[in-house]
């Protein structure tokens, strides 16, 4: 069962490409942090946090934290840290998964997507707790 969004919402379920937040870094730190949160929230709901660091391939990992804390998105942030961390303690399996082509088993990446059942199961919508930073950067 698919969850319906809203038309004005469509742009927080859409990819967001490296190529696009080189350009938005570029630019005003508002308009980068809106897209890190659209990057955020498509990526982990499509395929949790797997997804979402393997798509960064280490790019703008401090960014997304400072744009979890500018959203208020608080267990958002806690459950990314937490992620962060998996890769950390875990560096050559961390770039192992980075360099593979994303289906070959690694344990880094089965890690992270038991952290994204337990983040999605709670049911605590990204794009809802961080509905006000969200409303603004549609603005931008």
């Amino acid at each position: 069962m698919s969850i319906q969004h809203e038309p004005q919402d469509a742009f927080l379920y859409r990819p967001v490409g490296l190529h696009e937040l080189e350009l938005a870094a570029r630019g005003p730190l508002t308009r980068f942090q809106y897209l890190l949160a659209v990057k955020f929230n498509y990526d982990v709901n499509q395929g949790g946090f797997s997804q979402l660091l393997y798509n960064m391939q280490g790019n703008y990992l401090s960014e997304i934290e400072d744009m979890l804390l500018a959203t208020k998105a608080a267990v958002a942030q806690d459950y990314y840290i937490r992620a962060v961390r998996i890769c950390l303690e875990n560096k050559e399996t961390y770039f192992a998964f980075l360099s593979s082509d994303y289906t070959e088993p690694n344990e880094v990446k089965h890690s992270l997507q038991l952290l994204s059942v337990d983040y999605l199961q709670r049911r605590n919508d990204f794009a809802n707790e961080a509905a006000d930073f969200l409303a603004g950067g549609r603005k931008l």
